[in-house]
């Protein structure tokens, strides 16, 4: 990088995306929504967030297939054995995202991989590489062990279940949270009912609204399928989409430096989609 004039080389590196799905989520204060769609709180007083809450849920039942879709998530029977995005900047391909799923005796357990790669004039301008592997037991979090080198800055989160509580060591220092928090890697979709996640990059807990809108054509690798947005605002800002069987299918949200990072699909089961003619 010592040969890329050095005004190119900040602007490059100034993209440091912190992303790797969920991840794939900067801090509210480094980040713009995607689009602005309702900027203001209504719940204002009690009953209007309970209110607000009873909205939401209706929303969340007529996204999916069935109210209960997201309890007693099997993800080896909603995605088989590995989930697969290509990364794209600015929709010019950066990278990919993996996600295997192993069930065994001791639980569920699942490995998360991002690697990142943006070059300049033939020199490798920035490099991203995430990792992350967490067990699970009926639905919830036991124990997370994630390792990030963001352009050789390498950094470490662990977390482990002690009864009611998580207990997560990151880069600023221990934790504690509620079990059942779910961490920001967004193939559960459980996590669209929470007020709360696990920054996987942090190790931190943040508080966000999630909100559905509209179901729409997403675009993947090879079609597109009728796909439900969600929209992560405040403290973590973001762009989600899911398929009616609450499987995680797209992600687009702002890097620092305003470009636009997508997540999309390489083989997400398109029985739904139609041919791609873009």
């Amino acid at each position: 990088m010592d040969q890329i004039p050095k005004p190119v080389r900040s602007a490059l590196l100034a993209a440091s995306l912190i992303c790797a799905a969920g991840f794939a989520m900067l801090p509210a204060s480094q980040a713009s929504p995607l689009t602005q769609k309702d900027a203001e709180n209504p719940a204002a007083t009690p009953s209007a967030a309970r209110e607000n809450d009873r909205l939401r849920n209706v929303a969340l039942s007529d996204a999916f297939e069935r109210p209960d879709t997201c309890r007693g998530f099997d993800p080896v029977k909603r995605y088989g054995p590995e989930l697969q995005f290509q990364i794209r900047r600015n929709d010019a391909p950066v990278g990919r995202h993996s996600v295997t799923f192993n069930q065994g005796r001791d639980g569920l357990q699942v490995i998360a991989q991002s690697n990142i790669d943006i070059s300049f004039l033939g020199f490798n301008a920035y490099s991203f590489a995430y990792r992350s592997e967490s067990m699970w037991q009926g639905n919830q979090l036991t124990r997370l062990s994630v390792t990030v080198d963001d352009d050789g800055k390498k950094t470490s989160v662990r977390a482990t279940r002690d009864q009611d509580h998580l207990i997560v060591d990151g880069p600023d220092g221990i934790q504690t949270m509620l079990a059942g928090i779910f961490p920001t890697d967004h193939w559960h979709c459980g996590v669209l009912a929470g007020k709360s996640v696990l920054n996987t990059i942090t190790g931190k807990a943040n508080a966000v609204d999630i909100t559905p809108y509209g179901s729409e054509m997403l675009r993947t690798t090879n079609g597109t399928i009728q796909a439900t947005e969600f929209t992560y605002d405040g403290e973590l800002e973001t762009n989600a989409w899911y398929d009616h069987q609450g499987r995680w299918v797209g992600l687009q949200f702002k890097a620092r430096d305003g470009s636009t990072i997508t997540y999309r699909c390489m083989n997400c089961q398109t029985r739904t989609a139609r041919k791609d003619q873009g």
